[in-house]
């Protein structure tokens, strides 16, 4: 890439880009002019024999205002330059390759996208689950404890605890909020399922990609169909 502290690049990739297009206009030879006589990149000739195709390229009125500005030896190029266009030197061909930045790394991009999609399955997942591993626990232990209490609604309170708790403070019978657990996490299932098929199915996606724009595409999920 080229530097910022640096205006000849863009200037060049500026300049060769729209004469590839086809264009020739003042600002472009006067660029061309202007690379010319700082001798930029060891392109001297090159810039030259540009400068003063496009030049005459230009309307009568811009033509002669540009003229006016040339030195004898480049209003003497203007007459020899001929109607073919300069071919750009192998040299400089390369120095522009060297600007591009190298191309993604397909296996970085590929590990990249698994973890974005870890990292977004577990943002959905926190629409229906509190984070922290505390959380998961005591989660756990409801759901164990709701299952003894349908087992035996005679169970001694102090051995399924949250239930009592959980049953009081949302003026609930201990039955129902057993019952309610249960199906929470019997709900909670039929999604999980949905995210976890969705998961893999994106990360063996992102290892089938065979580009690193292909690898990026697999890895956004849309976690919202069908899990709703």
């Amino acid at each position: 890439m080229y530097r910022i502290d640096s205006m000849y690049e863009a200037m060049i990739e500026g300049l060769l880009e729209a004469r590839a297009e086809g264009k020739a206009n003042r600002w472009m030879a006067t660029v061309a002019w202007w690379l010319a006589r700082q001798q930029i990149h060891g392109a001297t000739d090159y810039w030259r024999l540009l400068a003063a195709r496009l030049t005459n390229e230009l309307p009568p009125a811009e033509f002669d205002q540009l003229v006016a500005q040339l030195n004898k030896q480049e209003d003497d190029l203007l007459a020899t330059v001929g109607d073919d266009w300069p071919v750009v030197p192998e040299g400089l061909t390369d120095l522009m390759a060297s600007w591009q930045p190298a191309p993604p790394d397909l296996e970085a991009c590929k590990a990249d996208a698994i973890a974005r999609i870890d990292a977004s399955a577990e943002h959905y997942r926190l629409r229906y689950l509190t984070a922290g591993s505390g959380q998961a626990m005591a989660y756990q232990q409801k759901l164990d404890e709701a299952r003894a209490f349908v087992a035996d609604p005679a169970i001694d309170p102090a051995e399924v605890p949250h239930i009592y708790a959980e049953a009081a403070a949302t003026d609930m019978t201990p039955a129902d909020k057993a019952a309610e657990i249960i199906a929470t996490f019997e709900g909670w299932q039929q999604v999980s399922a949905v995210i976890e098929g969705k998961r893999a199915a994106a990360k063996l996606a992102v290892l089938a990609a065979e580009t690193p724009e292909a690898a990026k595409v697999a890895a956004n999920v849309d976690w919202e169909g069908d899990t709703e």
